[in-house]
């Protein structure tokens, strides 16, 4: 009767193992299974074991009078009955997969379960599964680096069995009358043990081999990814247009899409293909940078959205932005080494030198000390323009420094047909900004601005903070009284400011994110004003 009961058993572990296998296919399921760390995925696992446990209860086979009565469902239990069932293998993966919390829900729903269906050992079985959760999940916490492998099998059997032997100890001390406790272990006893024990490890061989499919897939996504991103590096090094029109292909053809676009600020450009109700969005990123857009990927079915994927998803998007970042970088260090030379040019234009050499001269025998102030502005401006060489970013107060050096030197050529005020709120000065910023446009001012000016010409340097999208930033401007500029000029940043406009605009940008950072108005006549934000 005993082999009979044990097949009887086996036959119902079978049954949800293989119930466990059909779920297991589910792209839903392989995350409930694998029990991934979101808290959505916590109560479906919990949800799921719950469940499983109280199926197994509701197959078992009825256990009366020394005998057991096999039946496809049990609605309840006669008083003098019990129940040989699969539970304990749905609580003890619970607690070996979830730790000891999940263990311990798990078995208080399916112990307050199996107490509402009755019979004589009903308060040892609720007591059961809350003890058997709790033990998996301690057994689980123990061993845990030793369930990520083969020997999980081993394992987990061994738990089956303590968890089984701990219920069969608790029936015999609680159930009454103690004879039929004793009659209903030594029946039960060893089948449902063995039974459950064994079910317990084909679970892990299952859990064991889902994880080895996973690995083989992440491992298959990895090199996808990595693929791909090798394809993509050369391609940033285009112009920002023709490079995410040429990754979107890439990324179209190798991802196996039917469209691929590249969006940013709300505007789309198609690179291939067409658009369907499922696609995928990869964002491209830099941190403390606004979103410098995103490349969706559409797909003529619904794709796989399992633990490996999204891995391989975030991975590429990260790799994209990554590359985008380094290349970004290396124009930006290609940028301020050309605005570093063309300040050195600039400092050492033959005219320049000539002009302030020239002035230094005639002031030598006249005004001696006005000599030697210019001397030493120039090893002053000539030597803040070496310090910051290499330097991404430097305070405010270093470029009005620079400002200052270079406003001597033309002013004592000058003289009062220049007049130059500066507005700067002094909590503002340690703020930092790119180098290279402030010093171009008041150059640009007097040469661009003043200096074909009849009458005195003034600049005016302002830094101070304002409102932008609701919060308060540092705003620098930069404003003359010259000769202005004509309005069609201003269509085009670059024709009217020149190589280092374009330079000071496109670092401004990288920093700050604006499209266009620098703002100007200029009215033919009346001068120029230049602003831009400092975050």
């Amino acid at each position: 009767m005993m082999l009979q009961l044990f097949v009887d058993m086996i036959e119902r572990v079978g049954f949800l193992i293989a119930l466990a296998f059909a779920f297991s296919r589910s792209r839903w399921m392989r995350s409930i299974m694998s029990y991934q760390g979101t808290r959505t995925y916590q109560w479906r696992f919990l949800f799921f074991f719950t469940a499983y446990a109280i199926l197994a209860t509701y197959s078992g086979v009825t256990v009366s009078e020394y005998t057991y009565r096999p039946a496809p469902w049990i609605g309840e239990v006669a008083p003098t009955a019990a129940i040989a069932n699969a539970r304990t293998v749905g609580v003890v993966i619970a607690g070996l997969l979830g730790g000891v919390k999940s263990g311990l829900i798990v078995g208080i729903a399916a112990g307050l379960h199996r107490y509402s269906l009755g019979g004589f050992v009903a308060v040892a079985c609720m007591i059961a599964p809350i003890l058997q959760g709790i033990l998996a999940g301690l057994c689980r916490n123990a061993l845990k680096k030793r369930f990520r492998k083969v020997a999980s099998i081993q394992l987990a059997f061994l738990v089956g069995f303590m968890a089984e032997a701990l219920q069969m100890v608790l029936i015999l001390a609680l159930a009454k009358p103690w004879g039929d406790a004793v009659d209903l272990v030594s029946l039960i006893g060893l089948p449902q043990t063995l039974a459950n024990s064994i079910g317990v490890a084909l679970y892990f061989v299952l859990y064991n081999t889902m994880e080895r499919e996973e690995e083989r897939i992440g491992a298959e996504h990895a090199h996808k990814a990595l693929q791909i991103a090798d394809m993509t590096m050369p391609l940033w090094r285009l112009e920002f247009d023709k490079a995410v029109r040429e990754i979107a292909k890439v990324l179209n053809k190798e991802m196996k899409a039917v469209g691929a676009f590249f969006s940013k600020n709300g505007s789309a450009w198609i690179a291939e293909g067409r658009k369907t109700k499922h696609w995928i969005d990869l964002f491209i990123y830099i941190p403390n940078h606004p979103s410098i857009g995103q490349f969706r990927l559409y797909f003529e079915r619904e794709q796989d959205d399992n633990p490996s994927r999204r891995r391989m998803l975030t991975s590429l998007a990260g790799l994209l932005s990554q590359q985008y970042a380094f290349v970004e970088s290396e124009r930006q260090a290609q940028l301020l080494a050309d605005a570093e030379i063309r300040s050195l040019q600039a400092q050492m234009n033959p005219h320049f030198l000539f002009n302030v050499l020239n002035t230094v001269k005639s002031f030598i025998r006249t005004k001696p000390e006005e000599a030697r102030q210019m001397v030493m502005h120039l090893s002053k401006f000539l030597r803040k323009n070496m310090s910051h060489n290499n330097q991404r970013m430097i305070t405010i107060r270093d470029e009005y420094e620079l400002v200052m050096s270079y406003l001597s030197l033309i002013k004592s050529r000058l003289g009062d047909q220049m007049d130059f005020f500066a507005e700067i709120d002094e909590s503002l000065l340690d703020h930092q900004i790119p180098p290279f910023t402030i010093q171009p446009l008041v150059e640009n001012a007097i040469v661009h601005g003043i200096k074909n000016k009849k009458g005195i010409g003034v600049i005016r340097l302002t830094v101070k903070e304002e409102l932008d999208d609701g919060k308060l930033h540092a705003r620098i401007t930069v404003e003359d009284n010259g000769v202005g500029l004509e309005t069609e000029k201003l269509n085009s940043h670059g024709e009217h400011a020149g190589m280092a406009l374009r330079n000071i605009e496109q670092r401004l940008n990288y920093h700050y994110g604006r499209e266009h950072p620098l703002e100007i108005e200029s009215k033919p006549g009346e001068g120029t004003k230049i602003r831009f934000w400092v975050r």
